[in-house]
C-alpha cells in the first residue's frame, strides 16, 4: 500500500509546475485580502488530487492494480490516506501563510481565530473528501465531480428553501453548541464522516469491474 500512496504523490509531482503557478496567484490574491488561504490552498490541493483518478482511468491503471494482493482494498485505503496526508500538509502550510499575512497587515497574530479557521477548514475540506470518493468511485473523475457540484447546488437550494418556511433557531443553537465541546466533536465526525465514506468507496470499488 506504501506503493500505492507514493504513486499517488508522484502524479501530483507531475502537475508540479501547474500547482505552484496556481498557488502563486492565489497567494498575491492572499496578500491582497482576496482570499483566505486557510481554506483556498487545501481546497486546491484536494480538486489537484483528484487529477491521480483521471491518470488512473486514463492509463486503465485499475485493471492492473487490482491483480495485487489486497488490490481492490489497499488503493482504495491509499487514496484515502494520500488525501488525509495531503490536506494536513495543505493546511498547516496555509496556516503558516495565513499567521504570516496577518502579522504583516496588522503586527499581531490571533492564534484562536487562526485555529478556529483550521478547524474549519480541515472540516471542510473532509466533508468534500467523504462525498466526493465514493461518487468518483462509482461514475469516474469527470463524472463523479459533475455530480458532486450538481448535489452541492442541490443542498444549498432546498436548505434556503425549508429555511423560509422553518424555523431554524433549534439548528443554528445546536452548532453554536459546538462551539464549547469542538475539541471533541470534531475529531468524532471525521471518524465518521471519512470511515463511512471509505466503508462505502470500499463497497462499491469491491463490486466494480474493470
Amino acid at each position: 500500500m506504501l506503493g500505492l500512496i507514493k504513486k499517488d504523490f508522484l502524479v501530483m509531482k507531475a502537475n508540479m509546475k501547474s500547482m505552484l503557478m496556481i498557488f502563486l496567484v492565489y497567494f498575491i490574491m492572499i496578500v491582497q485580502g482576496s482570499f483566505d488561504a486557510t481554506f483556498i490552498i487545501p481546497f486546491i490541493g484536494i480538486m489537484l488530487f483528484i487529477s491521480t483518478f483521471s491518470y488512473d482511468d486514463f492509463n486503465n491503471w485499475n485493471a492492473y492494480a487490482i491483480t495485487f494482493p489486497n488490490g481492490r482494498k489497499n488503493i482504495v485505503k491509499a487514496k484515502y490516506i494520500s488525501s488525509i496526508i495531503l490536506t494536513i500538509i495543505l493546511i498547516i502550510l496555509s496556516l503558516a501563510i495565513s499567521i504570516i499575512v496577518s502579522y504583516i497587515k496588522t503586527n499581531s497574530i490571533n492564534l484562536e481565530e487562526n485555529v478556529a479557521s483550521l478547524m474549519g477548514t480541515l472540516l471542510s475540506s473532509f466533508i468534500i473528501i467523504s462525498l466526493l470518493y465514493p461518487i468518483i468511485f462509482k461514475f469516474g473523475a469527470t463524472n463523479g465531480r459533475i455530480i458532486l457540484f450538481t448535489m452541492i447546488f442541490g443542498v444549498i437550494g432546498i436548505i434556503t428553501l425549508i429555511s423560509n418556511f422553518v424555523n431554524m433557531t433549534v439548528f443554528i443553537n445546536a452548532i453554536n453548541m459546538l462551539d464549547n465541546c469542538w475539541y471533541i466533536a470534531l475529531p468524532i465526525m471525521f471518524v465518521l464522516l471519512l470511515g463511512g465514506s471509505y466503508l462505502v468507496s470500499n463497497k462499491i470499488y469491491q463490486n466494480k469491474e474493470f
